[in-house]
């Protein structure tokens, strides 16, 4: 459905004349309206709404995970000193997939200071090598709480 609301936000900028963001964002909201209205009326599947929240969620709170990591590694880069604790934390998977574990990854590895290093082979569990490590257990937290949540909203 996704791909129906892109297809809708460019076909509504493409009928404006103009591939502006604007545009884009106009048809994206209109698509979804419509989307939306289908799947109340029972001709496409109710899901579309949650999902898409939470793929805004995700993006959200990817934009401030970035800035977050980001300015945390200028700041290690500029220090004179380096106050680097890594190690390699051991966390328990409930994304069992494919798919959901390769996005997990694809997530945490675009975050500064995060790397997934090993899967074990019965997908129970993910090893992540990080960069500031105060707390294996805060470190297992934050990757359950705030990445895989959101990532199984998306993709169950």
């Amino acid at each position: 459905m996704l791909v129906a609301n892109l297809l809708l936000a460019f076909t509504w900028a493409a009928l404006q004349g103009e591939f502006t963001l604007a545009n884009l964002v106009i048809g994206f909201v209109l698509g979804y309206l419509v989307l939306g209205a289908l799947a109340r009326g029972g001709v496409l599947p109710s899901t579309y709404g949650k999902r898409a929240n939470a793929v805004l969620s995700l993006a959200t709170f990817l934009f401030w995970a970035f800035i977050v990591a980001n300015i945390r590694m200028a700041i290690d880069v500029v220090r004179p000193q380096r106050y680097l604790e890594p190690g390699i934390v051991r966390v328990p998977l409930d994304a069992r997939g494919d798919y959901e574990i390769l996005l997990l990854t694809t997530i945490i590895n675009l975050t500064p200071g995060t790397i997934a290093v090993d899967v074990t082979s019965d997908r129970t569990a993910l090893f992540l090598h990080v960069m500031h490590v105060t707390s294996p257990d805060e470190v297992r937290a934050e990757i359950k709480e705030s990445f895989e949540r959101r990532v199984l909203e998306i993709m169950r």
